[in-house]
Formats: C-alpha cells, structure tokens, sequence
C-alpha cells in the first residue's frame, strides 16, 4: 500500500528537520505510540498501539534512517511484528521538506507499506481508511508541536 501527500508547516524547513530528527518530539504526534527509545543517531525502537477494522494489536519495530540529506530529505525504514497475531510490518518512507518562505515550509512524504499476517488479509481498503485517520491525527498533532516550539 503506497500512502502519499504534502502537509503545509507553519514552520521554516530547519525548525520542521529539528522537530523531524528529534524522537521525542516527532513520536508525540504518533497516535497510538507507547514508548519510543532512541538506540543511536540513526535507529531507535518502539512500541504502537494499532487497530485495523476488528483486530487490535501492538507492535515492536524498530525504524532505522536509512539516508539522511539535512534539512531536506529523510529516507526511514521500519519494520516490526505485532506481539498478538505476529502480524508484520514492513515500511519505506521518504520525507522530503522544502522551504516555501522564511517562516513555511511544506513536508512532502511517501509510505510504501507492506503488511503480512492477519492484519494483512483484512485488505487494502480497510487498511486505508485506517492509515488516512491516522495520517489526519498525525498531522493535527505536528502543527502543534510545530506551533509549541515556539
């Protein structure tokens, strides 16, 4: 499943890549997230909470950036299994951030996910309408963490 689009930031580039490259901060605008560690510059692992159609689980990943142009492009894998139907996730995401003025800027991203296992079979369309609902909490919660930096 490729998931796509442009999120505008009320935000300059360098401040939207710090947020971005910051775990912390980035994971607050995860919904579902549980814990988020970081392993080192690059990698860092977690736990998400995720319910697609009737089925809930949580998963273990660990995302990894894979390629890194500051503050511009991000290249990310993840992958992680869920601990109750041992469903796994595969996903490549590139980030790319470009300056619109000196105070916007925009995030252009694109997911290529790929599910195995129970959650897999429950098919495309119900995956997406998940994906997009977490897609519009995700962005809600970057503006504000955006607008909370100050």
């Amino acid at each position: 499943m490729i998931l796509d689009g442009t999120i505008d930031l009320n935000a300059p580039i360098e401040k939207a890549w710090e947020f971005l490259i910051d775990i912390n901060k980035f994971s607050t605008c995860l919904p579902g997230i549980d814990s988020v560690t970081q392993i080192d510059a690059t990698r860092f692992d977690g736990v998400i909470s995720a319910t697609v159609g009737p089925i809930s689980g949580k998963f273990n990943f660990r995302s990894t950036i894979v390629e890194s142009k500051p503050p511009e492009q991000m290249v990310v894998k993840t992958e992680g299994t869920d601990s109750v139907t041992k469903s796994m996730v595969n996903a490549d995401m590139t980030v790319d951030l470009r300056r619109v003025s000196d105070t916007t800027s925009q995030m252009d991203y694109k997911a290529d996910v790929k599910i195995k296992g129970r959650l897999g079979i429950l098919g495309d369309m119900v995956l997406r309408a998940t994906a997009t609902l977490i897609l519009q909490e995700f962005t809600k919660r970057l503006h504000q963490g955006l607008g909370a930096q100050g």
